[in-house]
């Protein structure tokens, strides 16, 4: 009898386990949601992921997402920090949303004869995990 009691208890943990597992089905006539596209930029007037030299303390690019853009947009953000040293220096904050495909973005405060390391960092609003980062490094190379 000890075989029928050890049976019933292994069935009964076996229940459990494919109910638990099992994945909850959507409602009839419930719509996910199209996919979002993983965002895609590049960046046009600085070398990606390289040195680019600066003519003052002024300096403009164009950030260009190449993938179709969410609903809501996208939120940029530019950081941008000296190397070494790691001083901040602070850049003026791009409207969000972003809604267009081409964005230009100014730098300012580059000191001559200084590097800065850049972060330009894009992120969905819809999807605040879509996020795509470029960084390049810039010298102002006035004397």
């Amino acid at each position: 009898m000890p075989f029928k009691s050890y049976l019933i208890a292994a069935l009964a943990l076996l229940m459990l386990t494919f109910t638990a597992c099992s994945k909850k089905k959507k409602a009839p006539g419930e719509d996910p949601g199209p996919q979002e596209e993983v965002l895609k930029a590049t960046l046009d007037g600085v070398a990606e992921g390289n040195y680019t030299a600066s003519p003052g303390a002024t300096y403009s690019f164009t950030v260009n997402i190449s993938s179709k853009l969410p609903t809501k947009g996208v939120s940029i953000t530019v950081n941008a920090v000296t190397d070494p040293g790691g001083e901040v220096i602070p850049q003026d904050a791009i409207p969000s949303p972003v809604t267009a495909a081409t964005t230009t973005i100014n730098l300012k405060g580059l000191e001559p004869i200084r590097t800065v390391k850049v972060t330009i960092t894009i992120t969905s609003l819809d999807n605040p995990n879509n996020i795509v980062k470029k960084e390049f490094w810039i010298t102002n190379k006035t004397d």
